[in-house]
């Protein structure tokens, strides 16, 4: 059994999929009887990570109750630190979570954190103040999240984001120029460019590439040269088949840091979070973040 931590700081979405009331009740009692548990709620965008780095110093577990971005918020607060964050997944994807083998159940979820368990370090992509855990991009993704109805969100989860996607892929296409050390992309015409800690998109059975892992210490970008439907068309099955990479109308590379403009600029989304336009730079934090996970078998 892991040691009870002394302080527990819970930081909760009040717009997560789920009962907020309950989760805190679930917390409060999966709490060992040492522990002192704090519960704080969110009441505007980046307010999650404003908790989060106060109550950081004082904390020896913080826990982000939501989707993708709250848990980007709150994970931002303990790097380079060796305070474990936990997760109650609340969104409308948990991408996240699903990738680490977190349950989804809040039960589970809220158990798991006191009882056995297991730490994941894993690499913090950086833009900004702000981190992500598992993918930043720009284009069709930023407006996807951009255009997606919050209230179909929370009912039906990542299929909300189908209509968006229609509506995103119907928009003028920006000519992006991409540079890292290890490649320079100059003014192509592009619906999406992506920056991956993590493999999938929207849903777990979705991933662009078996090769990318969120603890290698670099980034895997990919953009994205279809711009006839065929051809867009051909890039989905590759993904279908989880090898973006080889696709004739995908340009992959890995990268420790790669600067991203567009014209006209674009917004940018991390973790599902519109964030800023372009243009804008990322970077890696290797091995700094620490996620509480199932224990293996």
């Amino acid at each position: 059994m892991p040691t009870a931590p002394a302080r527990a700081v819970a930081i909760i979405n009040p717009s997560t999929r789920g009962n907020v009331v309950r989760i805190g009740e679930l917390l409060q009692v999966a709490a060992p009887m040492a522990t002192r548990l704090d519960i704080y709620h969110t009441g505007y965008g980046g307010h999650a990570g404003e908790l989060a780095r106060l109550h950081a110093p004082s904390a020896d577990l913080l826990i982000a109750v939501g989707g993708d971005g709250t848990v980007a918020e709150v994970a931002g607060a303990t790097r380079g630190t060796m305070i474990p964050v936990g997760i109650i997944p609340g969104g409308s994807t948990n991408i996240t979570a699903r990738e680490m083998g977190i349950p989804t159940n809040i039960h589970l979820a809220t158990r798991l954190l006191f009882e056995n368990h297991s730490i994941r370090t894993i690499d913090a992509g950086v833009s900004g103040d702000r981190i992500f855990l598992h993918m930043a991009g720009a284009g069709v993704d930023s407006l996807l999240f951009d255009l997606a109805s919050a209230a179909l969100k929370r009912k039906l989860g990542w299929i909300a984001y189908l209509p968006a996607a229609i509506e995103a892929l119907r928009r003028p296409l920006s000519r992006f120029t991409i540079r890292s050390d290890e490649m320079q992309i100059e003014g192509v015409r592009s619906p999406m460019v992506l920056v991956a800690n993590g493999s999938s998109i929207i849903a777990p059975m979705l991933q662009l590439d078996t090769r990318i892992r969120p603890d290698d210490g670099n980034l895997d970008v990919f953009v994205v040269t279809a711009t006839r439907p065929d051809e867009l068309a051909r890039v989905l099955a590759r993904i279908a088949l989880r090898q973006m990479s080889g696709s004739p109308f995908v340009t992959a590379f890995t990268t420790k840091n790669v600067e991203i403009s567009a014209d006209p600029p674009i917004a940018a989304q991390l973790d599902g979070d519109v964030f800023g336009t372009t243009p804008m730079r990322f970077t890696i934090d290797p091995g700094s973040v620490r996620i509480i996970v199932p224990t293996a078998g």
